[in-house]
């Protein structure tokens, strides 16, 4: 693992100092599965496709991180 990170998990919202920001369920997996990880903020709404299908959710991160066994200091949730 490499340094130690805050993730910040919106497709919106400004991204808070001391925060990496990830915009989609994807990126945030590839900042999960690259670093270790003290916060984790992430909002439940990650928006649509260019279909209009909903894209996967904080809640999908959610299961990824129990199904993975990830080492999460602290977990905020919003919507």
């Amino acid at each position: 693992m490499n340094e130690s990170i805050n993730i910040y998990l919106d497709d919106l919202r400004l991204c808070p100092k001391g925060f990496v920001i990830a915009r989609t369920y994807e990126e945030a997996v590839s900042l999960l599965e690259n670093h270790s990880v003290n916060i984790l903020s992430l909002d439940h709404d990650l928006g649509e496709d260019e279909n209009g299908n909903l894209l996967k959710t904080g809640y999908d991160l959610v299961k990824y991180i129990c199904e993975n066994n990830c080492d999460i200091k602290k977990i905020y949730t919003y919507r």
